[in-house]
């Protein structure tokens, strides 16, 4: 048996999000996978409002990793890159990848740059909705209408508390190994937003020609779980 991966989704994702591609991908190379839910995550296509801090998804993360006997690989999509980033001061992981994730700089550009372009996620963030943020514009996260429909159903209410604590920039940096992981065509974080997070870590950059931001679910997602394998 190789090292043991834990997955940690993000914003309005569950587990779900790992287990369809990844983790049978992971599996079958020997791997020990470990992907859970966020708490207020585990019903897939829950809408009523949740209220939980980054600070408690990060002691999520670390309940998981303390249960194991040694430490892991992490990789955190999106939201969970970020709480990634943040538990990497324990230095409790062997490696990370920041898949998609919000930079180091935190996602007050980023929603910016989706509130210009899509006035209409306006009246949803007023009312902490971000999840029907997301219903509005899919796009955001998956290029494909087939994909979309297939996955935003599954889709679940997030903390808009947590989204307000990713605002804040993180200035602390790790020597661990890091893989920093995009794709060219992600909705909301910029391929010069990934290209800045690698800098920052002064870590590996490796960018997916016309992936998305959810990487694990696209149809070329084999692509992303290559450039995992190959790293790792």
């Amino acid at each position: 048996m190789k090292e043991t991966i834990v997955f940690v989704h993000g914003m309005c994702h569950g587990s779900w999000c790992w287990e369809e591609q990844f983790i049978p991908y992971f599996e079958k190379l020997g791997y020990n996978c470990i992907g859970f839910n966020l708490p207020g995550h585990e019903t897939e296509g829950r809408t009523r409002p949740i209220s939980y801090s980054l600070s408690d998804y990060v002691q999520a993360l670390r309940k998981q990793v303390e249960n194991l006997q040694e430490p892991p690989i992490i990789v955190g999509h999106s939201m969970g890159g970020m709480i990634l980033q943040h538990f990497l001061k324990t230095r409790l992981c062997k490696k990370a990848v920041l898949m998609s994730s919000v930079p180091p700089s935190g996602v007050l550009l980023a929603s910016l740059r989706v509130i210009f372009r899509y006035p209409g996620v306006i009246p949803h963030l007023l009312l902490g909705n971000l999840l029907g943020a997301f219903k509005k514009y899919p796009h955001l996260i998956l290029n494909k209408a087939t994909l979309t429909a297939r996955y935003s159903p599954r889709m679940c209410a997030e903390s808009f508390r947590a989204y307000v604590d990713l605002l804040i920039p993180i200035s602390h940096r790790s020597s661990l190994p890091i893989l920093v992981l995009g794709g060219s065509k992600d909705g909301l974080i910029t391929v010069r937003e990934f290209e800045s997070t690698a800098n920052h870590y002064h870590a590996k950059l490796s960018i997916i020609e016309g992936g998305s931001h959810d990487l694990m679910l696209d149809e070329d997602y084999e692509k992303s779980a290559r450039a995992i394998e190959e790293w790792i």
